[in-house]
This record gives structure tokens, C-alpha cells and sequence, in this order.
């Protein structure tokens, strides 16, 4: 290091351990803040102190959050041709005197630090990267932007030395090295539909991430507490990321894969292009709509004196109704009640029949998952279904109280046992919750043996944990006349939880060209209220019914227009494999510019995959099929992931997988940021052979 070097390096770091030393002396304020908080909470009246206490919290977390960050809290200095200095942070920080030490990233006086350039240097003169192992200085770069003589610049390019880092784990901020145009699209206006595209390695996950810091800072009263909401591509893709905004001290933005956005139900798995193509089709909203219309199959086909063919057009008669009046099928009670009265001559039809035969559904019920396990693909039908079938209506306040209380649905979960007489059977005991009995007498006990029944029944209820104390009248689930009983204690009743409706006042989707119609609407039910921030890549849309324009995909997620913004330029991918992926792109496409040197690109046809593939090192992606084989990572898996060293093992498989199988081939080929090895064992597919 040279002598010069090492001066500026002590410069900044008697600067740096100011802020330190001021950090200290803020952490010290809000302990003694809270601890006031709290004893003032016990003391005195309360107004006003629970938002303070909340900010102190806040403030106290957010600064034990950017105290362990690897790079430091100040990583950049604007000097300017009227002298001032500022130092730029991840937050921002003021002395003694409220005169600023550090400007947090996001602050409009920090946007000069992205955005100046030679040509419009926006009265920057020097623009210094400093780079800090926490507290402690050990680099700087410096980017002159004035034609005058400045003193002591030192540094070989901040930009590139940041890009040739190896990767890690998890995705890193960019904070100190944000471009010009990536901080465009970060500052663009929080309202209507802003769309950001770009190429592979043009930064768009890492601008989608920062936007929603930058949200934050600029409107925390709007946007904080869980209102800003992030969708990426897959739960791989998820953990990822799911370091850069912690740490840029944001952690109130929820994050969340598409198969995790089902209240529930987290699922990874990724069905064939086939299949997917047919559950991600507008076409499954009749089916689903016909499904959840549809009789239960564990429902009575009985009552009385109407049989299965009655209770079907009873059925038709109550959609009717319940369609014509704008009722859903879990609204539907009262009117299946009124129908079937009518139908009985005006009858009232026993709650206990109607909740085997009209019972509150979930999606769950109506659609069960294949094989014990949902799909990625099953996700938007699921919600689609919650949609359809709305919220149980409330019971009928005539019901008797005993009634009210032992089989009552709806929010509030609960049955209870009864006893009924079967001509087939003998007395019969059904059991909470279930539509056929769990014990039968036989003709051990005749049709007037109703005390010895009861002596039956009860030594069974006994059995499972109940005391009957005495018997009154009541109906099975078939609506036939029973006894039930009168428990010492009474059965514990399952309060289900209001499910908390989406608020999100932004959503930004990532990897959006992805999505099918079917999860576009799912998408658009948590965003009605919302602005958004779309970001993708239609070269590496590979979903078969992914949208053809990006103008498409606004639409199919409820909104009308948006502001376009591009990131032409790679900062990722070496020039020499985003030149050599390019060949996969379809004509259409533009290319992305690499702003990267370097890298290396190797081509072999091998005689033994798995041989070859044990020889080498890095990350190996393979086909789906090929995966588990050769320890590798599924293509289908990589979306938005990237790696030092990539081994990409047969891409004509790749491409005969699915209808955009080039497009899957143009994202495998695009993970590597330095290093891409092609093995095969068949012809490579014609573009890659040019």
C-alpha cells in the first residue's frame, strides 16, 4: 500500500470511529429510553408511550442489526466542488449537535453518490468507496468526476472489485456499488405499477430488494408493519435473498415464495410443463367454481323422505338462489334450510343434517393434494377455491341452545355424540365431527331397549373421555331422531382464528414472467390496493403459459398501465457466457450488454456422465430427471440463483423437457459468474452449435 493509500485509509477511519463512538452513545440513549418507557409504563398513565417505547425498540434492534454487518455502517464519501463532504451509510447518523456524521443510502442527498457520472457530474468532484471489515478501514476507491486536480485519489474501481468477489450462500446489498440506472428504478415513484427489466446479472433481484428498503425509508408510516410484500419464484430462491434486507435494517417486509402465499400450505414441488400448463389455465376458475358447488362425499344421501335424487335437485335449486342473490357456497345454510323445508312441506330441517350435507368446506376439502403433497401449481387453485367459497354464514338463532352449543359451525368448531336407531344396525353412535357411526349394538338391544341403549352408549363415551351425566332429544346426521347426550364436562370448542385479510400497500414481484394466469389472479387478490413493482425477464419466461408481453402481464394482474424502466447492462456474467447464452435467446429478445470481463466457457462431449461429472468442481445443473443421480441441482430449482463455477450437465434434455425448454436452457446457462462447464453426452442443441 502505498504512503499516499495508507493517509487516506487513517483519514476515513478517524471518521468512521466518530461514528462508532457515536453509535455507542445512541445505543446507550435508547437503553436508558426504554428502561424510562417502562417505568413510566408502571407509574402513569400510558398515552403516548407506546409508540415511543415501539421506536426505541426499533431503533435498538435495527442498530444491533448493522453492528454485525460484514462491510461496515459507512461504506462511501461525496465530495463536492462548494467543499462540502457528506458520508454515506446504511442509516443515517447525526453528532451531538444534529449535524449529520453519516447519510443514510436512501436519503435524497445520498442519490448524487449513484446517480453522478463525468457527463453530469451533478457537482461531485470525487466520489470514494470505502470498504470496512465492520469498524475497521481497509480499503478505498476513488471515481473522479471533476477536471480539477484532487488530491490523494486512490483505488483501481469499487464496481469491479465488488463484482470479482466470490459468491457466497445468500445474496449480498449492493448499497455501495448501485448504478445509475438500477438507482433510477430503486427511487421511482412508490405509486401505480413501476416495471423493471433486464437480462441476467443486471442486479433486478438486488434493485427489487433495495426499492423495498428505499419504500420503507421514504414512507415507513405507510409502508412498515408488514405492508410491503416481496414474491419471488420459489422457496430456494427465498432463502437466497432473505439476508439483504435485514441487512439493510428492514425486517418488517414480508417474503414470500409463490407456493407459500396459500395461508398454510408451504409447497416447493414443481408439476411437469403439462400439467402445469393445465392447472395454471383460466379455464380451472368454472372447474373449481363446479367443484365447490358440488355434494360432499361424505354428505347424507337421505332425509326423511326425499332421496339422493331429491337432495340433487335441491342442490341445483340452492345455487340458483345462492348465485342470483351474489351468496357463496359457504354462505349457502340458510338457503340449502329454506329449500329443503320447502320441499318438506314447510319441516324444519335439524342442524345435524345440515352440517353433514352443507358443512363449512375449505379448499383442502374440495381439492385434496395428490400423494399427500401440493405442488407449486396447486397453490393458486387453493386460493382460487377460498375465493369461491367465501366465509361459513352464522347458525340459525332459533336453533336450541343445547343445539347452539354441541353442533355449532361455522368459526366456531364443535359436534357432539348421538344415539340413533338403525332398522339394519341396531342403536348406532356417532361421534363428533363424523357422518357414520363408530359403534353399532346389533339386535343385541331392540327399538324399545332405549335405557339399556343409553347405558351402551354411554359406557362407550366413557371410553373416550367423556362423562354422560343424562339424555336429551336430538337428530343424527342423517336428520333422524336420536338422543344426545348431556356431558359432565362439555366437549372443548375449537375457536378458529379469523383468517387477517391481505393490506398490502406494495407488492413487488420478482421473476414475474413466470407467472400463469391462475397465479397472476391469486397475485392481483393481494394487490387490488396496492402499488407494485414488477420485475423479469421475458427471455427467461419458461412457464408455458407465461405472458408474451409484458403489457399482458399487467393486465392479467388487475392493472392498466406502468413506467417502464430497463437495466441494459450485466454486472454479473462475463462477457464471454452471456455472449455464448445469447444464442439461446429467442430472436426477439435483446441481448444483455456485459459490463464484465473475463470469465472462462468449456465445452466437452463426455462418453460418461456421471464420471465426468464426479471429476469436476462448483455447482453441477442438470435436467430434473438427471438430478437426484448426479447430486446435482434441478434446472427447474436455479431461477435468480447464481455461482461462481457452473458444471451444466446435457442441455438437448434440457430442452426436450418442455415447450420453452430453450428458455430453461438460457437461465442454466446464465447462473455461472465466472466460470461455465458445458458435459454431453447427445448433439448440443442446434443454436449452441453456430
Amino acid at each position: 500500500m502505498s504512503e499516499s493509500a495508507a493517509h487516506q485509509i487513517t483519514i476515513e477511519q478517524q471518521v468512521v470511529d466518530k461514528v462508532y463512538a457515536r453509535l455507542e452513545v445512541m445505543r446507550e440513549q435508547a437503553k436508558e429510553l426504554k428502561s424510562e418507557g417502562h417505568r413510566r409504563a408502571t407509574s402513569g398513565p400510558v398515552a403516548g408511550l407506546v409508540e415511543r417505547d415501539a421506536m426505541v425498540l426499533r431503533a435498538a434492534a435495527k442498530l444491533s442489526d448493522l453492528d454485525r454487518q460484514e462491510e461496515g455502517i459507512v461504506f462511501g464519501r461525496l465530495d463536492f466542488d462548494d467543499g462540502d463532504t457528506y458520508r454515506i451509510g446504511r442509516l443515517g447518523v447525526r453528532d451531538e449537535d444534529r449535524e449529520p456524521l453519516v447519510v443514510d443510502w436512501r436519503a435524497p442527498a445520498a442519490a448524487p453518490f449513484y446517480r453522478a457520472t463525468p457527463g453530469e457530474p451533478l457537482g461531485v468532484e470525487r466520489r470514494r468507496i470505502i470498504m470496512c471489515e465492520g469498524p475497521r478501514v481497509v480499503g478505498l476507491d476513488d471515481d473522479v468526476l471533476s477536471e480539477k486536480d484532487i488530491d490523494g485519489v486512490v483505488g483501481e474501481g469499487a464496481l469491479l472489485a465488488s463484482l470479482n468477489r466470490a459468491r457466497g450462500e445468500h445474496m449480498r446489498d449492493i448499497v455501495t456499488t448501485i448504478q445509475r440506472e438500477q438507482d433510477e428504478a430503486i427511487r421511482a415513484p412508490a405509486h401505480g405499477v413501476t416495471l423493471i427489466t433486464g437480462g441476467p446479472g443486471t442486479g433486478k433481484t438486488q434493485v427489487a430488494l433495495h426499492r423495498a428498503a428505499y419504500l420503507l425509508y421514504t414512507d415507513r408510516g405507510k409502508f412498515a408493519d408488514g405492508r410491503v410484500l416481496v414474491v419471488g419464484p420459489s422457496t430456494v430462491f427465498t432463502e437466497y435473498i432473505g439476508r439483504v434486507l435485514p441487512g439493510l435494517g428492514e425486517d418488517s417486509v414480508h417474503l414470500r415464495a409463490v407456493g407459500e402465499l396459500f395461508e398454510g400450505v408451504v409447497a416447493t414441488r414443481r408439476d411437469p410443463a403439462e400439467v402445469a400448463k393445465s392447472k395454471g389455465d383460466l379455464k380451472m376458475v368454472r372447474m373449481l367454481t363446479e367443484l365447490a358447488w358440488d355434494t360432499p362425499p361424505s354428505a347424507p344421501d337421505h332425509l326423511r323422505a326425499l332421496d339422493a335424487d331429491d337432495l340433487a335437485k335441491a342442490r341445483v335449486e340452492i345455487r340458483k338462489r345462492c348465485e342470483a342473490q351474489g351468496i357463496k357456497p359457504n354462505g349457502a345454510r340458510p338457503v340449502a334450510a329454506k329449500v329443503l323445508s320447502e320441499m318438506l312441506d314447510g319441516k324444519e330441517i335439524p342442524e345435524a343434517f345440515l352440517n353433514a350435507w352443507w358443512p363449512p368446506l375449505t379448499p383442502q376439502d374440495v381439492l385434496p393434494a395428490q400423494h399427500g403433497e401440493w405442488s407449486v401449481d396447486d397453490i393458486p387453485l387453493l386460493d382460487e377455491l377460498a375465493e369461491i367459497l367465501g366465509k361459513p354464514s352464522s347458525v340459525n338463532p332459533r336453533v336450541p341452545e343445547w343445539q347452539l352449543r354441541e353442533l355449532r359451525s361455522g368459526a366456531r368448531l364443535a359436534e357432539t355424540f348421538v344415539m340413533s336407531w338403525s332398522l339394519n344396525d341396531g342403536w348406532q353412535l356417532f361421534a363428533p365431527g363424523l357422518p357414520t357411526p363408530i359403534a353399532v349394538s346389533g339386535q343385541s338391544i331392540d327399538n324399545n331397549g332405549y335405557w339399556a341403549a343409553q347405558r351402551w352408549a354411554a359406557a362407550i363415551i366413557l371410553r373416550e373421555g367423556h362423562k354422560v351425566t343424562s339424555w336429551i332429544d336430538g337428530f343424527d346426521p342423517y336428520g333422524e331422531e336420536g338422543y344426545v347426550p348431556v356431558l359432565a364436562e362439555p366437549l372443548p370448542v375449537a375457536v378458529a382464528e379469523e383468517p387477517v385479510e391481505d393490506a398490502y400497500l406494495h407488492v413487488i414481484l420478482d421473476e414475474a414472467q413466470d407467472l400463469s394466469p391462475m397465479e397472476c389472479r391469486m397475485i392481483a387478490r393481494r394487490a387490488a390496493h396496492a402499488s407494485m413493482t414488477i420485475v423479469g425477464d421475458l427471455g427467461q419466461a419458461t412457464h408455458p403459459l407465461a405472458a408474451r408481453s409484458w403489457p399482458e402481464l399487467v393486465r392479467r394482474l388487475g392493472k392498466r398501465e406502468a413506467r417502464a424502466l430497463d437495466l441494459p447492462t450485466g454486472y454479473r456474467v462475463p462477457q464471454i457466457i452471456a455472449d455464448f447464452a445469447a444464442r439461446a435467446l429467442a430472436p426477439e429478445i435483446e441481448p444483455t450488454r456485459s459490463f464484465r470481463p473475463g470469465g472462462a466457457l468449456e465445452i466437452r462431449q463426455v462418453d460418461d456422465l456421471a464420471e465426468a461429472v464426479a471429476q469436476e468442481t462448483g455447482t453441477v445443473i442438470a435436467p430434473d430427471h438427471l438430478a437426484a443421480s448426479l447430486n446435482a441441482v434441478p434446472v427447474s430449482q436455479v431461477k435468480g440463483l447464481e455461482y461462481d463455477r457452473v458444471v451444466l450437465v446435457e442441455p438437448a434434455d434440457i430442452v426436450a423437457a418442455e415447450p420453452r425448454g430453450m428458455n430453461r436452457l438460457y437461465v442454466a446457462l446464465t447462473r455461472a459468474v465466472a466460470e461455465l462447464v458445458i458435459l454431453h453426452t447427445k448433439p448440443l442443441p442446434e443454436n449452441l452449435q453456430r
